[in-house]
């Protein structure tokens, strides 16, 4: 009896460290990006970092956020960025007047179209839609500290 106990609240606490994100929201769309360019293929960034430097968007688009603002992600702005020792990822809208609104879903599809084949190497493309109008343009480079 005790047992049956411990592995189901070890199972719960499992199941809730996993990632928020739905499974069918995991997908990887290849359409959800355009003008995509591996710019560095031969440079492979740390994984760690680069994922801490995605969640650094917005200032911290990790955790409750579902939409990003932009640099302080409460301020609307046309740009925000996310570094995390040699990772920094960049984020433009690409239409003059227009300020960053993506989603953290159209955030996490759009990183994933653009690793897939870029891996952790740097790279530069477009996310469809994620501004109050038009594109947000998105780069990963190799920070210099």
């Amino acid at each position: 009896m005790q047992f049956s106990y411990l592995l189901t609240l070890a199972m719960a606490s499992l199941a809730l460290a996993s990632p928020i994100t739905p499974e069918a929201d995991r997908k990887t769309d290849p359409n959800s990006i355009s003008n995509l360019n591996c710019t560095a293929p031969t440079t492979k960034l740390d994984s760690h970092q680069v994922n801490v430097a995605l969640l650094q968007i917005c200032g911290g688009i990790a955790g409750k956020i579902t939409k990003c603002g932009g640099k302080a992600g409460s301020v609307p702005s046309s740009s925000t960025t996310g570094v995390d020792g040699e990772a920094k990822f960049s984020l433009k809208a690409t239409t003059p007047g227009a300020t960053i609104n993506i989603s953290k879903g159209r955030w996490e599809q759009c990183i994933r179209a653009a690793q897939q084949k870029c891996g952790d190497a740097p790279f530069i493309a477009t996310c469809k839609g994620g501004a109050t109008k038009g594109d947000v343009d998105f780069k990963l480079a190799k920070h210099i500290q």
